[in-house]
């Protein structure tokens, strides 16, 4: 039995979880039920217990944005020692905890991506440049710890601040291949989107896409799906471009209901800026719905370019309703990405995400 103490900013069950909070509990879940324990520190939200058994996983809540990281600062020796925690893992996500100020024993640290500059897009400027401070920091305190990254961008991010290749690990993110499959239903003219509504992942870039292809597709739609503190903005965009008949925001919607999209959209855009994999893109993949995607951190390695789906010039608004144009218009090349994502997305599961990051745990312990 390894018992595995993390740290994450939100649980499953946070309001604003997002996909790194899914991926952990894909994971790390399904441990528990082979007699591993996991014991999970994360931030309070209204409502919420203070310590709760989630699927396994033993939840314990405190703090807030402000407080939780200096929380789990001075409190991490301890939580070691209470929960007699053979390894810690830290989901670094914008802000680190800095595990290894004050603990010595065997650490893994999780990453999706690294803001960099891009951070300046989404933030202003004050906040943008405390997240963009604080990732500078990880060369000074993190190069000698263990890393767990999602894609081969966050993996050349962190060789340029130092951390070798030996302690850098490429792990991809899996995929519910039980429940995302290819759909009976004939495809429809829309384009789905599919993330949670925040300026850097590009939703308004979605809409103007389909303002440059409204003209010559007068059936064409966009779906927008997810919930965010950028909706009430994206709305008055939608409104600004006259498209409220020809776009719809779904806000949050069951699995279920995500999957029915996917089987029946007419391409999947993903706009975001920056990712840390883009679990969308294999989804769609799966349902044999075809992508079309910004070239950018995260996006370039779910999404292969001309084989699993279309890359577009990053941030590129033109290239993007062309390369939509394409899926739309070629009929060979639209089977083909559909047939060659299939393949690609047939390669993911969480249970092999499941048992290489257990490996890789257990590598890094025996190393200690």
């Amino acid at each position: 039995m390894v018992k595995i103490l993390i740290l994450n900013w939100r649980d499953i069950r946070h309001p604003r979880a997002g996909g790194a909070e899914m991926r952990l509990h894909q994971i790390y879940a399904p441990l528990t039920q082979q007699g591993h324990k996991i014991v999970l520190y994360s931030c309070t939200f209204p409502g919420c217990a203070k310590v709760e058994n989630v699927d396994g996983i033993e939840v314990h809540r405190l703090g807030n944005d402000l407080t939780f990281a200096p929380l789990c600062t001075l409190n991490l020796r301890r939580w070691v020692k209470k929960h007699q925690s053979d390894i810690v893992v830290e989901e670094l996500n914008k802000l680190p905890f800095y595990s290894p100020l004050v603990y010595k024993g065997p650490l893994m640290v999780q990453m999706a991506h690294l803001w960099r500059k891009s951070i300046f897009k989404e933030a202003i400027f004050p906040v943008a440049f405390v997240v963009w401070f604080f990732e500078q920091t990880i060369e000074w305190f993190y190069k000698k710890c263990w890393f767990s990254v999602y894609s081969t961008c966050t993996q050349s991010d962190l060789r340029s601040f130092g951390v070798p290749n030996e302690r850098n690990r490429l792990i991809y993110c899996g995929a519910d291949l039980s429940s995302y499959v290819p759909g009976t239903q004939t495809r429809e003219p829309f384009i789905l989107w599919i993330s949670r509504l925040q300026k850097y992942k590009g939703p308004t870039d979605a809409v103007e896409v389909l303002e440059k292809l409204a003209p010559d597709f007068p059936e064409l739609r966009l779906v927008i799906v997810g919930s965010g503190p950028f909706r009430a903005k994206l709305e008055e965009f939608v409104a600004s471009k006259g498209l409220q008949d020809r776009v719809t925001l779904t806000g949050f919607i069951s699995e279920t209901e995500k999957i029915d999209l996917l089987q029946r959209a007419a391409v999947h855009l993903q706009s975001s800026y920056k990712e840390g994999w883009g679990l969308s893109v294999i989804e769609a993949n799966a349902c044999g719905c075809p992508v079309v995607a910004n070239d950018t951190t995260g996006l370039r390695d779910s999404c292969r370019d001309n084989e699993t789906g279309l890359l577009y010039k990053h941030c590129d608004i033109d290239d993007a309703a062309s390369k939509v144009r394409k899926i739309l218009t070629d009929e060979p090349l639209r089977e083909q990405l559909v047939a060659k994502g299939y393949e690609w997305a047939s390669g993911f599961s969480w249970e092999r995400n499941t048992r290489e990051i257990l490996d890789y745990l257990q590598e890094i312990i025996d190393a200690q």
